[in-house]
């Protein structure tokens, strides 16, 4: 099926669907961010959240690492993945549908002609009490599913910090410890080249000296904290890309 003329529209939230988002042959990137080719003003998604290339006759979406993640009809995507007329992508918390150009998209299908005609005379209809439980109920597990998305966003975004953190002591103690290696070899040098010994005190006091040894420490500390700041990533990138495949959280629970 030829994706000339396909598009995206948004059918969640309230306040953006019924948005089109056109999809025009090459590659075009989606996200929240003025750089972004395609644009939704939406906070769950990422400045550059996802990519969707056109080429060869079909469509295919592939997520660029996004905070939320990316999916495709609840399927989370972890590689490019090919669309079909009708999906249903999920950017962060925003659906949108792919619709194909000349496809009749989610239009109901015409009725067989042998069924007799459509009656609107329905009768006098009582009912009790209404249970909205349902409803309620999908709406808490949203709420539960956004506030653990949040969690693991805010996580994230504190192991990204303690690696950055980490980098700059483990750069700035060996520039320092460099430093002071450097200038004892050129003071080994000069002696070397005098007719004096050289001063073996004054030599190792520089490279073994308070200064080069807080130098040493503060490297070794930025080198444990990217460790441990790393394995926070990893665990916490884990945790994300199970929130909706894990049958642990409620809301990935089949419905009773």
């Amino acid at each position: 099926m030829s994706p000339d003329n396909s598009r995206l529209v948004v059918i969640y939230p309230t306040q953006l669907a019924g948005t089109v988002l056109p999809v025009e042959p090459g590659r075009r990137s989606l996200g929240r961010g003025h750089a972004a080719d395609l644009r939704l003003d939406d906070p769950h998604l990422s400045s550059i959240h996802a990519a969707l290339t056109a080429a060869g006759g079909q469509t295919s979406i592939e997520d660029l690492g996004s905070r939320n993640g990316t999916s495709v009809n609840g399927e989370p995507v972890w590689r490019p993945r090919v669309l079909r007329d009708g999906d249903v992508i999920q950017f962060g918390m925003v659906r949108a549908r792919y619709e194909v150009g000349g496809s009749t998209g989610m239009l109901p299908t015409a009725r067989a002609a042998q069924e007799g005609p459509v009656r609107f005379d329905v009768g006098r209809q009582t009912g009790g009490q209404i249970n909205n439980v349902g409803r309620d109920q999908y709406n808490h597990f949203f709420q539960q599913r956004e506030s653990f998305l949040r969690e693991a966003a805010a996580a994230r975004t504190r192991a990204r910090r303690l690696i950055y953190l980490s980098l700059a002591m483990m750069f700035a103690g060996i520039l320092v410890y460099g430093l002071k290696f450097f200038g004892t070899f050129r003071s080994v040098i000069a002696s070397a080249q005098s007719t004096r010994p050289p001063d073996l005190s004054e030599v190792f006091g520089d490279v073994l000296g308070p200064v080069s040894l807080s130098a040493l420490a503060v490297a070794a500390a930025g080198n444990m904290l990217f460790w441990v700041a790393l394995i926070m990533h990893i665990v916490t990138a884990a945790r994300r890309r199970r929130v909706d495949t894990d049958p642990r959280h409620a809301w990935n629970a089949p419905v009773q």
